[in-house]
């Protein structure tokens, strides 16, 4: 994969994710925050699938399940998003969103309650596949794991000091992921005869 794009996406990606937290409308993700969220989900996914290849090489069923349950929770993301921007702009409530959603329960199982969970799962996968094959120091896997676990509290609860708390975790390891990244991505130099 592309190195620069890869790290660019695991920079943007978080920092996009950050920004639309703080454009919520009251306890929501409104019309503009809503876009900016979807953005963040397509910047990420770049940089993550190329962390997940870089396990794979280490252990490819890891690789390989990591990138799915990744991608699951991007289409959970991508899937809230929509209907945080569908809610604003045919001004929607929360209540009547979630009233309509339970009118098509196996539909959103599928769109939003099964995919929603897998991007904190997705998270907490990383820190600890990072930490069994030993492409990330110790405390890097456990902030990545920190970072999934705070992150549904954060967005059932819609308490903003919470999301805010979360968001700056995520962003935080995923800065350290990618200098941990670049550092593994570098060439080893060849030694040269004299």
């Amino acid at each position: 994969m592309n190195r620069h794009l890869a790290t660019a996406s695991l920079l943007l990606g978080p920092l996009l994710g950050a920004t639309a937290t703080f454009l919520w409308e009251s306890d929501r993700y409104g019309v503009t925050a809503s876009t900016v969220l979807m953005c963040s989900t397509v910047a990420w996914i770049y940089g993550l699938l190329a962390v997940w290849t870089r396990i794979g090489e280490r252990r490819p069923w890891l690789g390989a399940l990591g990138a799915v349950l990744s991608l699951a929770g991007f289409a959970g993301g991508m899937a809230f998003s929509l209907q945080g921007f569908f809610e604003g702009i045919f001004g929607v409530s929360g209540a009547d969103s979630l009233a309509a959603a339970a009118e098509h329960p196996v539909a959103s199982a599928v769109v939003l309650w099964i995919p929603g969970p897998a991007f904190p799962l997705a998270l907490c996968a990383l820190g600890a596949a990072l930490l069994w094959t030993r492409l990330a120091p110790l405390w890097l896997g456990l902030l990545l794991i920190a970072s999934g676990a705070l992150f549904p509290l954060s967005r059932i609860s819609r308490t903003e000091s919470l999301a805010h708390a979360a968001d700056l975790l995520i962003l935080a390891a995923f800065i350290a992921l990618t200098l941990t990244y670049l550092r593994l991505d570098r060439p080893t130099p060849v030694p040269t005869s004299s």
